[in-house]
């Protein structure tokens, strides 16, 4: 394929107006804008415009169309209408990726709520916490999940109504919840729906999403997103991820973060079919995925990169459609990018993005040259600089500073939920900062150092996390590695390495040496680590990202 969406990054960057993508949508945004409307009933028209492909994990599989999700989605509004769900209230999920997750999306921001999801991996507690602070409603939940939910409204008395999908009852019986809430049967409530209603009448300044951020650093925070959001998304789908109208799209991300709405709503906005499994990563069972079914954009994170390429003989034979790769998380090191190529047959790209900014805002481009290793540049729209934290004073090429972006674009955050204080913290002479380390070169590619709290100290050198963790990955016996600072009387740290071998690689002393020489010979004296331990697995959030903070903390015990 030659065509693309973006011919010039520049010449696109310079022009972009954002009105430009509201005038996509079909009612008069941004004043008036829903984001169910313009990502679902606005493509309904037709049989066979197809919004969603699923499988399961039981093999098992279903094709959801536009007037199909739009029917259904009309459903689940009244459902909510009839259980006393107001505009603005807040709407929970707790589900894996099945269809009725996407129908109760689009149904919650249809009825006018404010939809936020929580994943699985996520217990009682932290489910918990993010009901109780914000006060949500209702919950939507499937059968296996429900005691989990369950226990966690001991501490969440604002939930009224936990709605259930999968229920081994009698559907047609009436499930009485205990005295905190009413259970309803997802699928008999349906059933009872309509299957017409008409979207809320928002405008692009209504609450749409509130979705927390991980929590790694601190107490989680709801960030508030509004209608105007899919606008912001809309763009990133258009110009990095670059949707093509015939396309088949699998991002693998899970509901229960922003990500999945990013890709999924981003995608809807433009009538693309997106593809979804229902189950976590394994190898071998995405490799039959991308052989049985035509995809040709995939959007993952760098873990499920780094572990193909560490299992990469579940490729073998495999018929890959892949035209364009994406990945977001971490930055991807310039050896998984040549593996791809050639295992793949494409190019994987790098994306970085927040909760707060909504989206993925610092982009490489299919036809903007790649620089292997760099973030790339801004999204059309958004302006991002590298600046001093202190000041918020943009600071020159190759200096390291926080990440820094104006907040005037769409997918920017309103506020974290009911803290003002701390929502008012993050700016700096107008500008919000990341709390994410980079530099900028002579011709504006960003390059990602880490989390501020990440950057080790050694000599009076400041060391960032990730070039040294790209180098230990390049390593034939490496699988994955993460490095951390380490008290030390001579040189106030050390780089100490922890390191998960390739499959059939022995640990030993010999080796260890050799890992270091390696990076000391790639990178600098002061860089690589002097210390290497080997280990199993390296502890990771629910969304993959390697926990230095856990590391950090084993680390500076004197007995580890």
């Amino acid at each position: 394929m030659t065509q693309h969406n973006l011919d010039s990054y520049e010449e696109t960057y310079d022009s972009f107006d954002w009105n430009d993508i509201y005038g996509e949508a079909d009612w008069d945004a941004p004043e008036r804008l829903n984001i169910a409307h313009e990502v679902c009933d606005r493509h309904a028209d037709g049989d066979d415009n197809v919004a969603l492909r699923y499988v399961g994990t039981d093999g098992n599989s279903e094709t959801l169309t536009f007037a199909e999700l739009a029917e259904q989605s009309n459903r689940f509004a009244n459902v909510l209408e009839s259980l006393g769900i107001d505009r603005g209230d807040r709407v929970f999920s707790y589900m894996p990726r099945v269809p009725e997750h996407y129908v109760a999306l689009i149904g919650a921001l249809k009825r006018g709520a404010v939809w936020g999801s929580v994943n699985e991996r996520f217990g009682p507690d932290g489910i918990a916490y993010r009901l109780d602070d914000c006060d949500a409603k209702l919950v939507v939940t499937t059968a296996e999940n429900e005691d989990t939910v369950e226990r966690a409204l001991d501490d969440a008395p604002s939930v009224e109504t936990v709605v259930v999908l999968g229920t081994d009852d009698d559907h047609g019986e009436h499930r009485e919840g205990d005295e905190r809430h009413d259970d309803v049967d997802f699928d008999r409530a349906m059933a009872d729906a309509s299957d017409e209603y008409q979207a809320a009448k928002t405008g692009g300044e209504d609450d749409a999403l509130l979705y927390y951020t991980s929590g790694t650093t601190g107490l989680a925070k709801g960030v508030l997103h509004k209608h105007r959001w899919v606008a912001g998304v809309a763009a990133t789908q258009r110009f990095a991820v670059d949707l093509q109208s015939d396309d088949l799209y699998w991002s693998t991300a899970d509901l229960g973060w922003l990500t999945g709405p990013i890709n999924t709503l981003g995608a809807w906005f433009w009538g693309t079919t997106l593809f979804t499994y229902e189950g976590e990563f394994d190898p071998e069972t995405w490799a039959d995925l991308l052989d049985e079914y035509p995809i040709s954009v995939l959007f993952s994170v760098p873990t499920a990169y780094r572990m193909l390429r560490a299992n990469e003989e579940v490729l073998a034979g495999v018929d890959v459609d892949l035209r364009h790769a994406l990945s977001i998380g971490e930055p991807l090191s310039a050896g998984v990018i040549d593996w791809a190529e050639d295992q793949l047959g494409v190019t994987v790209y790098d994306t970085y993005g927040q909760t707060e900014t909504g989206n993925m805002v610092v982009n490489n481009y299919p036809t903007m040259e790649l620089r292997p290793g760099s973030m790339g540049k801004p999204l059309p729209g958004v302006t991002s600089d590298i600046v001093d934290p202190e000041t918020g004073e943009p600071l020159g090429p190759n200096e390291t500073g926080e990440i820094a972006h104006r907040g005037d674009f769409p997918c920017f955050f309103a506020e974290y939920w009911n803290k003002p204080e701390q929502t008012a913290a993050c700016f700096e002479n107008d500008w919000y900062l990341s709390g994410d380390l980079a530099q900028k070169d002579e011709d504006g590619y960003f390059w990602f150092e880490g989390r501020a709290d990440d950057v080790i100290l050694s000599s009076g050198y400041r060391i960032g996390p990730f070039e040294v963790e790209s180098s230990l990955g390049e390593h034939p016996a490496v699988a994955e590695a993460a490095v951390v600072p380490k008290p030390d009387p001579e040189r106030g740290n050390i780089v100490k390495a922890y390191v998960v071998l390739a499959e059939g690689e022995s640990a030993s002393d010999d080796l260890a040496d050799d890992i270091k020489q390696h990076v000391r010979n790639e990178l600098s004296a002061h860089e690589y680590p002097r210390e290497v331990e080997f280990v199993s697995e390296l502890p990771k959030t629910v969304t993959g990202k390697i926990r230095r903070t856990e590391l950090r903390d084993q680390t500076d015990d004197p007995t580890a």
